[in-house]
């Protein structure tokens, strides 16, 4: 194809674009932050959900850990202007922000984004492509593609998801399933974002990582339904049952339930996207654990009800994960779009990106000759 041979020929300076294109978006990113955020950074930040939820626990125990009223109240304590609004995550992310608390709020918050930051760079120390420039040009397209950017600037959890999940994959090619496994259970700090990943390691052959994962979030369900007790787990249950109120359809904006409802149509589509992740997960069970994590990823993504637009973080760890099996120069046009429209978020239909993640998972299903194969 002329395309793909043009793209070739000039193979030595597309990291020199992506470079300067990812340097724009970093100085876009800060320019946005600086005229409408951080003028507000510690009352929009959802740290301070986390901070406060991790407080209850603490002071108030784990069964009132989804009490509204006791949220409301340790969220209004950090401040003036602070907005309520509740934690619904589970237990664990309270657990991990629990250090925190030995610190003053704004402090705190310094350090977590410092730490969502160190994330980011391992995520992408371990997964980006090799070559000095072109692993350059990686770095700063991540952190300036503006989902992962306000994925830092509101405090979201997903760059500890992805740095799970690059540092699962690591330990696989390096021959360790078993802590492999152990450090997959920490999906449980955002599990929507890659709940699929250890059904397709089992599906692909990896089932001494999938056991371990098992055995360590069995675990982790233990202690929190031990802390929560029948109290706390029924205020759960009334908070999760908010999620299906009209007010949270922000967090359906750009999933597929924003665009068939939460009906039987979403529970159809649902299944068939968990098949296609787990038949493209075991197509591709010979080559390595590339493909399954990242046919789990894009698979979670789509079949989950609630997702916001930093979530797609995640979709940036899958597309690393494709290049490092080798990517087709379909699958690579797809994944360039892909990177423009998830910058465009904000802006356009979230119809398109919905079925750019469609078309990327469609992709894994077969696996003919690579562009280029990167080394692991």
């Amino acid at each position: 194809m002329p395309v793909v041979a043009y793209v070739r020929s000039r193979r030595r300076l597309w990291p020199a674009v992506g470079l300067v294109v990812g340097l724009i978006l970093i100085g876009w990113d800060l320019w946005a932050a600086s005229v409408t955020y951080i003028s507000q950074y510690a009352v929009r930040n959802d740290f301070r959900l986390d901070y406060a939820a991790a407080t209850i626990g603490i002071k108030q125990g784990y069964r009132r850990l989804y009490d509204l009223a006791a949220q409301a109240a340790a969220i209004e304590g950090l401040g003036h202007g602070f907005n309520p609004q509740p934690f619904i995550s589970l237990p664990p992310l309270a657990w991990l922000v629990t250090p925190f608390l030995l610190l003053p709020f704004q402090a705190g918050l310094v350090v977590w984004t410092l730490l969502l930051l160190a994330a980011l760079v391992w995520t992408w120390y371990l997964l980006a492509p090799p070559g000095r420039f072109v692993r350059a040009a990686h770095l700063v397209l991540l952190v300036g593609v503006f989902p992962v950017a306000f994925g830092v600037m509101v405090g979201q959890p997903g760059a500890w998801v992805a740095a799970a999940i690059a540092t699962a994959w690591w330990l696989i090619k390096h021959d360790r399933p078993v802590w492999a496994g152990l450090v997959l259970s920490l999906i449980v700090l955002k599990p929507q974002l890659a709940l699929l990943v250890p059904l397709c390691l089992l599906v692909s052959g990896h089932a001494r990582t999938f056991g371990a994962w098992l055995v360590a979030s069995l675990l982790i369900a233990l202690v929190a339904l031990a802390l929560l007790g029948s109290e706390g787990l029924a205020l759960y249950r009334d908070v999760l049952a908010q999620t299906s109120t009209p007010a949270w359809d922000i967090t359906r904006q750009y999933s597929i339930s924003g665009h068939l409802g939460l009906g039987l149509a979403l529970h159809v589509v649902q299944v068939v996207v968990v098949a296609v992740a787990l038949l493209a997960a075991w197509r591709n069970r010979a080559q390595g654990p590339e493909i399954p994590i990242a046919a789990g990823i894009a698979g979670s993504l789509l079949s989950t009800p609630y997702l916001g637009f930093q979530d797609f973080l995640m979709l940036i760890v899958a597309g690393w994960l494709v290049l490092r099996s080798g990517a087709t120069a379909w699958q690579v046009g797809l994944m360039v779009v892909g990177y423009a429209l998830l910058q465009l978020a904000l802006f356009v239909l979230a119809f398109p990106i919905i079925l750019a993640e469609v078309l990327f998972l469609l992709s894994m299903l077969w696996s003919p000759r690579p562009v280029a194969r990167a080394a692991s």
